[in-house]
């Protein structure tokens, strides 16, 4: 939950930063913007968005966030809140794409926008980061991830993507600064952090693939359990869709915002806005809440009997509280020598 309010804020904040840092001199723009947009030095994205295609991909994106939501509040996992949030901002950085339309000179609009995109991807690697260490938890296959605990595997990468997160931020901000040398400065400072948060979200994604291996070739007993699998999965394919992501924008960046990759728009609707819808929305199905139930380590069952948590849906294990005789022996040695004391 803290770190679902911390994102939202964070990105909230940035957004009114942006516009605040939107004031400044004005400069010549063209009197038509959409007679020729790849030329307009004062439309930062060099093209119109496409109208159509960005109400639809709006559109699916807050069908898969009211899905997320529903089950979140269905099938508690406060844990992949953060996630569910993201959906929300990247549906909304799309709608502000498609009001940008109607003023593409607007700088300000631009960075709000721009921010909502691109940072709330941070979210949705924070919900993979998060859940690999709860398998591991559930699994109680900790010794399948070694050097690094559970518990380090999320901590250790949030810290990561909260710092990438707060450097691109930083340079989003400088880049749309109409001094060269400072918009120049605002790239490099994004593309640094978008290759930081490639470089770890691969190390994520060989660690997610080391715990699969090695619980296979090590474990047969914990690998044939079933329940988990799917998710296990699940988690791997988003992995790839945010790789592709992760790709295109280091790729993009490095090439400057002016590039061939980041003013044409069918690059970023293909290779980060569908990834990341397919990414997301995988977990409409396979919702963690319904895979991971965490619970007290030894509760009491309506029949009275101690049930073992840790494994799969739908298995438990009931301690057997029948008498023995040693029991039954007991409890008559207990009664003859109470009946010779009256």
């Amino acid at each position: 939950m803290a770190r679902s309010n911390l994102f939202t804020r964070s990105l909230v904040l940035l957004a009114l930063l942006g516009s605040a840092l939107a004031a400044r001199p004005d400069i010549p723009c063209a009197t038509d913007p959409y007679a020729d947009p790849a030329h307009d030095i004062c439309n930062p994205l060099r093209y119109i968005p496409n109208k159509p295609i960005n109400i639809v991909a709006a559109v699916l994106y807050f069908i898969v966030a009211i899905i997320l939501s529903y089950r979140l509040y269905r099938q508690k996992a406060n844990y992949f809140m953060c996630l569910v949030i993201g959906a929300w901002f990247e549906a909304l950085g799309l709608v502000l794409r498609v009001v940008f339309r109607s003023n593409p000179h607007s700088t300000g609009l631009y960075i709000v926008c721009y921010l909502f995109v691109v940072l709330s991807p941070c979210a949705f690697l924070a919900g993979d980061y998060i859940l690999l260490g709860r398998l591991v938890q559930y699994l109680e296959g900790e010794r399948y991830l070694r050097p690094l605990k559970p518990q380090w595997v999320s901590t250790t990468f949030i810290v990561s993507d909260v710092i990438t997160f707060l450097i691109q931020a930083a340079g989003g901000g400088l880049s749309i600064s109409k001094n060269v040398t400072t918009a120049q400065t605002g790239g490099h400072i994004f593309l640094a952090g978008i290759a930081a948060q490639m470089a770890s979200f691969i190390l994520f994604t060989v660690m997610w693939a080391v715990f699969g291996f090695r619980a296979r070739s090590m474990d047969k007993d914990l690998w044939s359990r079933p329940g988990w699998k799917s998710l296990y999965w699940a988690l791997g394919f988003t992995c790839i869709c945010f790789l592709i992501r992760s790709v295109y924008r280091t790729v993009e960046l490095s090439q400057g915002y002016v590039g061939y990759i980041a003013t044409h728009e069918r690059f970023y609707l293909g290779l980060d806005t569908l990834p990341l819808l397919l990414g997301i929305a995988v977990y409409t199905y396979y919702w963690p809440g319904a895979y991971l139930k965490f619970a007290p380590k030894v509760k009491k069952s309506k029949k009275g009997a101690a049930v073992e948590e840790g494994l799969p849906i739908g298995e438990t294990v009931e301690r057997d509280r029948t008498p023995t005789i040693q029991d039954d022996r007991s409890s008559a040695e207990k009664e003859a020598a109470y009946v010779a004391t009256r």
